[in-house]
């Protein structure tokens, strides 16, 4: 059994059979699952776009080969004691029976090679909280759209959204994602905002959504711990280089002391000589 779908503009009707879905589907429910669509799918599209802008795809194999200075960078993200990225997305970056490709990379993935190989500078607020409207740099985007995400899976529970929130939502996430795009996602983005979302459509951007909160959540932890942990190597290092220090000068003192000590004694012998 089917249902018919009208979508398109005015003058430009397309109809499309969909199945039956058990998933009961409201205007708000269409709204989350939309938001969820633009998210994954054209975010997705918008990150690839950004990285290849920086990382060409022609000479992206030179970028990742073992000679590169990112190649290090990788490495300890995957097989560091916190492996940031897992063996299915290695295999991505160094596939074995074909060239790499930024198309083979999903979203998560993407995130963690802007925010590490990209020379990206960390964002005002840092990579998880929501820039001030005035900062408009590639990372900013990149954090805007992030923190968006995690507004927008807020409403996870209900799946559902309000109009007025859409709206708002909406529009922020589009802005952010044509300054990192280009003009070509405006229009991309505003076809979607009225393309057909049936309940197995909307199921479905629900759980990748969900995936892309649980994947990046746990490579933000993992993350944390790594900085946490080259923070406390660092203030070890700098302790360590302290004392040393302290100790020269300690030294040298104790030589100028003596010296001093022994200066003095030539001179009274020489005079009582």
């Amino acid at each position: 059994m089917s249902i018919l779908c009208l979508t398109g503009h005015p003058g430009k009707v397309r109809i499309m059979a969909t199945a039956i879905s058990p998933f009961a589907s409201t205007k708000e429910t269409t709204n989350y699952a939309r938001l969820c669509r633009l998210l994954v799918d054209v975010g997705s599209q918008v990150l690839r776009s950004t990285f290849d802008k920086i990382h060409p795809p022609a000479t992206l194999h030179t970028v990742l080969g073992s000679t590169s200075v990112h190649y290090a960078t990788l490495q300890s993200l995957y097989k560091g004691r916190k492996k940031v990225l897992n063996p299915t997305q290695w295999g991505k970056l160094y596939p074995t029976h074909k060239a790499v490709s930024s198309k083979d990379f999903d979203i998560t993935l993407l995130t963690v090679l802007l925010r590490n190989i990209c020379s990206l500078p960390t964002p005002t607020k840092g990579w998880d909280e929501l820039p001030p409207a005035t900062d408009i740099r590639t990372e900013d985007d990149i954090a805007r759209v992030k923190y968006y995400r995690n507004t927008v899976y807020g409403h996870a529970p209900q799946a559902s959204v309000d109009d007025s929130s859409f709206s708002a939502y909406w529009h922020e996430i589009r802005e952010a994602l044509v300054r990192l795009g280009g003009a070509y996602f405006r229009a991309k983005i505003n076809n979607l905002e009225h393309d057909c979302m049936d309940p197995v459509i909307e199921e479905h951007y629900r759980e990748l959504m969900k995936q892309w909160k649980k994947d990046d959540d746990s490579i933000k932890d993992k993350l944390e711990e790594i900085e946490d942990l080259l923070e406390n190597m660092r203030s070890i290092m700098e302790r360590k280089f302290r004392d040393t220090t302290d100790r020269r000068e300690i030294d040298m003192k104790e030589v100028k002391e003596k010296l001093t000590s022994l200066t003095a004694s030539v001179e009274k012998s020489t005079q009582e000589g």
